[in-house]
């Protein structure tokens, strides 16, 4: 009996290697979501994309041919587009679905599917309309198929390309005009992805003086894993900026939903800052209405405190890009409108118009639109990035470093209990919860820290550290920790009580160390 590969199912998504989906398993996976899209989310279209990966020209054909066999209309895009055009592609056809096979951040041998309802709803596991991902599991399983019914219309598949007026929607709402980067040098390294095309005309159209790397579309990434944070991947583009003339410079992923975004040295100035430095240039786009803001549980304190200088309201969400994306979209009504995660990852509610904001708004990731307001604020603020890298190379991290429980994945609760009761005995305050009551799925562990950062708190003169630790659910059976303080040796010091405590389980053969980002 053919092995059904039901680990595919993520949390967030469907992420497999091309090898264990096989062409029998690649028609039933087609026909789930066809059936889940018609038949569970009742939606007429689906918006269809994919990106550079070798093996989806394949699945977006055969995904394609069922969805119209199912009596559906296809707005397929057949050209490599990133998620976030795809995004974008999906608020101009907002009553529809929208598939977009994608494997991110993974290796050319990954392959995948993000989903959406109409209104950009996110679809994840247990998330959704008769519990989302686990649904479309369901029909899998039971190998459903679309029957054609005799007198019942066939749907059609119409061909869509939306990346001009993708440009032109990011550039205006960022505030940036034809000709207005004029003069700013910047390096662009793509990884053979999917956001090279957009991101370059984009940014041509605003006058740059740009150089590319990677950015012929090219599922085989030769050039390392499409990842910013593996810094094999990148170091070739960090070298490039520090041997050459640049003011700035952005690395993105396989998929382009993440922006790393680099000074003239080559360095990484973290998400949390770089939006301390932005997010003056969000707040006008909602006429001053909302002024709250989602930071990743990772994020740098210091970086709390900059956003909360600006008078915005600062509050922990738990990592989970279809989570924040859900939380922005369901609270873009009561004031918030912007989210970071430490991953490079940017999360934003833009509207469906730009024109005319009242016909409401999306949440998206949209690293064209960052880019640009990122692009625009240093030009209008060198000075704001010079300080920016000083606050960081003041501050000690250690990056998130992952164990892997394959052999006994339900020792990991009990591994993270006892980190969490060791800080505890150390001093730290808990943060296990987000403020509206729901699971952080972290623990936030802090010393000398407030739980909450506003306008008014001060962190200098203390030696303050943190630690968040939490179970991964883009990968199986791993755990990660991050450390960071003001202090080298007190990031050393909690880094080792962490290491001390996992090490246990190592020894014991029940995990093992995994590779640190």
């Amino acid at each position: 009996m053919e092995d059904l590969n039901l680990g595919m199912f993520k949390a967030y998504d469907i992420r497999t290697k091309n090898q264990n989906l096989t062409d029998s398993l690649r028609t039933r996976l087609c026909h789930a979501l066809a059936l889940y899209c018609r038949d569970v989310l009742k939606v007429p279209s689906v918006v269809v994309c994919r990106d550079a990966r070798l093996h989806v020209p394949q699945i977006a054909e055969d995904l394609a041919s069922v969805m119209i066999q199912a009596g559906l209309t296809v707005y397929l895009n057949p050209l490599p587009a990133s998620t976030c055009q795809f995004y974008y592609t999906c608020m101009k056809y907002k009553d529809s679905a929208g598939i977009m096979l994608t494997a991110s951040h993974n290796p050319g041998e990954y392959i995948g599917a993000k989903l959406v309802s109409k209104g950009l709803f996110p679809i994840a596991m247990d998330y959704g309309p008769e519990g989302g991902i686990r649904k479309v599991m369901q029909y899998y399983v039971g190998n459903y198929r679309v029957e054609e019914t005799e007198g019942k219309p066939k749907g059609k598949c119409v061909v869509i390309n939306e990346m001009n007026n993708y440009i032109d929607y990011s550039m205006k709402l960022a505030g940036v005009k034809e000709g207005s980067l004029k003069g700013l040098k910047v390096m662009f390294e793509f990884l053979s992805g999917a956001a090279g095309t957009e991101v370059a005309l984009a940014f041509q159209k605003a006058g740059a003086d740009i150089t590319v790397r990677n950015v012929v579309p090219d599922g085989y990434f030769r050039s390392g894993d499409p990842n910013p944070i593996i810094e094999s991947s990148v170091a070739p583009a960090r070298q490039a900026m520090r041997e050459g003339d640049f003011d700035i410079g952005f690395c993105f992923d396989g998929d382009g939903d993440r922006m790393d975004f680099m000074d003239s040295d080559g360095k990484q100035i973290v998400p949390g800052l770089n939006m301390s430095i932005i997010i003056d240039k969000l707040l006008p786009i909602y006429n001053g209405q909302k002024r709250d803001f989602y930071a990743d549980v990772k994020a740098i304190p210091v970086s709390l405190c900059e956003i909360a200088k600006h008078g915005v309201n600062v509050h922990i969400i738990r990592n989970g890009h279809s989570f924040i994306k859900a939380k922005l979209r369901d609270n873009c009504d009561k004031g918030f409108f912007s989210s970071e995660e430490e991953s490079a990852h940017y999360y934003v509610n833009l509207p469906y118009d730009e024109n005319h904001p009242e016909k409401g708004y999306a949440a998206v990731e949209s690293t064209l639109f960052f880019a640009l307001v990122t692009a625009r604020s240093y030009i209008e603020n060198p000075a704001a990035y010079k300080r920016a890298r000083e606050i960081q190379d003041s501050i000690f991290r250690v990056r998130e470093w992952p164990i892997l429980c394959e052999a006994a994945p339900e020792k990991m609760p009990e591994i993270l209990k006892k980190v969490e009761n060791r800080m505890r005995e150390l001093g730290a305050i808990i943060i296990d919860r987000m403020e509206d009551g729901s699971d952080l799925d972290a623990t936030l562990m802090r010393f000398n820290l407030p739980e909450r950062f506003t306008s008014d708190t001060c962190i200098e003169g203390v030696t303050w550290g943190q630690v968040a630790q939490r179970i991964s659910r883009s990968e199986d059976a791993m755990a990660r920790w991050e450390v960071v303080s003001n202090s080298r040796e007190e990031c050393e010091r909690l880094n080792n009580e962490v290491k001390k405590i996992v090490s246990e389980y190592v020894d014991a053969g029940f995990a093992r160390f995994g590779h640190e980002d």
